[in-house]
């Protein structure tokens, strides 16, 4: 039986200085070595994570919260934005005073330059401010949006969009993408067209945007620095991003000795 393991990245595979342990890409290797597929499972865009998967060997991944499915180096499943959807998102914000970010495969753009909040979210993930395009979702499909704007402010939103829902990922903004969907339905997706089993699979995560991912898996294992409520959905925690958490959880849930 194929096993299958789901890292996600910031706080999880990543370490708090954005870098991949050592102890993981050996990990990661190993696992391969023994016909285990390992997958990446994130928020961020194909266009963020290239060093990663050339570091680690990984050529599978869920990103953009499932959005857009990658198997083998093989795009197998995506799931663009309802641009009317997106265009009164933007309307609403802009008259809120909110500035967005609109993701593909390819491209990040977000709606004005000068943001504090865009600013420190793109310091906290070691990205760059990205480039001006309020118009972007006009000329490409987008797969997820990000809203910039203060704790709590998000559920005006979500109580007025709820064709989309609002995970905050940060202390500077919310991913949007549809409601009913997630890291979990682009798994779902990845597993049926490959037809690999759901009883041998395995995730590692530590924030809100991983639960429903928790719920699907057989084996969720919470890093060290999780959130409780992460933390209280895992069969097993380890240590943390910082802590050769992806190693010892490996071992703690039997894949390694």
């Amino acid at each position: 039986m194929k096993q299958v393991v789901f890292f996600d990245l910031d706080g999880t595979l990543l370490t708090s200085d954005l870098k991949v342990a050592s102890s993981s890409i050996e990990a990661i290797h190993a696992l391969q070595a023994q016909g285990v597929e390992p997958v990446i499972a994130t928020g961020r865009t194909l266009a963020e994570i290239g060093s990663i998967l050339e570091e680690t060997g990984i050529r599978s991944c869920v990103v953009m919260n499932g959005q857009y499915v990658i198997y083998d180096g093989e795009v197998i499943y995506e799931n663009p934005l309802d641009v009317r959807e997106v265009i009164g998102l933007h309307e609403a914000a802009s008259r809120n005073g909110h500035e967005l970010a609109f993701y593909n495969a390819d491209k990040i753009a977000v709606t004005s330059e000068g943001s504090e909040l865009i600013t420190k979210n793109y310091i906290r993930v070691g990205g760059q401010y990205p480039p001006i395009n309020a118009s972007l979702y006009l000329n490409e499909s987008i797969h997820l949006m990000l809203i910039f704007c203060e704790e709590g402010e998000e559920s005006y939103y979500q109580k007025k969009f709820p064709y989309f829902q609002f995970v905050r990922n940060s202390p500077y903004g919310c991913d949007i993408y549809p409601a009913g969907t997630s890291k979990a339905s682009g798994i779902e997706r990845l597993l049926t067209l490959k037809n690999l089993p759901l009883e041998a699979t395995y995730a590692f995560g530590d924030g809100l945007n991983d639960l429903e991912m928790f719920e699907l898996v057989q084996h969720p294992i919470a890093m060290g620095n999780a959130l409780d409520i992460v933390k209280q959905s895992a069969k097993h925690v380890t240590h943390s991003h910082n802590e050769d958490g992806i190693l010892k959880g490996l071992e703690l849930c039997g894949l390694l000795k």
